[in-house]
């Protein structure tokens, strides 16, 4: 018997364990619609590719690395890295936005700590440490072939950047009440201090391995970070 055999095979078999009182209870199982379906497959289907693509560019530079090579990484076809990607340049935007938004989600939740103290500081960036080592090989590539695949259109990614960055500073600064007691034009740029602070240090700390002798390299970090805040400390 072959596998479809046996998979169809085991399929009917639970399908005639299901009691006909179950079936009146909780009514006919709905199936799920295929394009759900499709729309995860395909999501799937990006993500590897990009997982492979990191792994690519880590190995050959930008420049030299083929949509071939890219497919062969992922163990698709040509095609398919095509029917998603139409070039090299695209899949480094792609891998440029997975960075935006774990960095996204890593301001967000600072955001929504209820009352920022020195404690709670220091316990959001050790989480965020965990999440910039997992995007380190991410960050790596695309610091180093980002600025080759943004190169013919400077004013675009620099206006990404800017957009992403706003985004950060904006959760920071999206409870008035914690910022009552400085003018919105000084929130705002304490948050956009507080992010480049945190982000850069972070990214060449970690992605770029910068060698540090200090015990406690975060200790700093939190210090100014809390200078930064101040004003919206409890």
């Amino acid at each position: 018997m072959d596998r479809e055999a046996r998979g169809a095979e085991a399929l009917e078999g639970a399908l005639s364990s299901v009691s006909p009182a179950a079936v009146r209870e909780t009514g006919p199982v709905k199936p799920e619609p295929r394009g759900s379906l499709r729309e995860e497959q395909k999501k799937l289907t990006r993500n590897r590719l990009l997982d492979a693509a990191v792994v690519v560019f880590a190995e050959k530079a930008f420049v030299d690395t083929t949509m071939e090579d890219i497919a062969k990484a992922a163990g698709v076809s040509r095609v398919t890295v095509y029917a998603h990607f139409p070039g090299k340049g695209e899949i480094m935007q792609a891998l440029a936005q997975r960075v935006y938004d774990t960095m996204d989600e890593v301001y967000v939740g600072l955001a929504q700590i209820p009352q920022w103290t020195r404690a709670a500081i220091r316990n959001w960036l050790d989480d965020a440490v965990e999440q910039w080592r997992g995007m380190a090989p991410t960050l790596r590539v695309v610091h180093v072939g980002g600025a080759m695949a943004g190169a013919h259109d400077f004013m675009k990614s620099r206006n990404r950047y800017v957009d992403e960055h706003e985004r950060y500073a904006a959760a920071l600064i999206g409870d008035a009440e914690r910022w009552r007691s400085v003018s919105p034009p000084q929130a705002h740029q304490r948050a956009v201090m507080a992010v480049l602070q945190s982000e850069s240090f972070l990214t060449t700390w970690i992605a770029a391995d910068l060698p540090l002798a200090t015990d406690d390299p975060l200790d700093l970090l939190v210090d100014s970070l809390c200078h930064l805040l101040g004003p919206a400390l409890g």
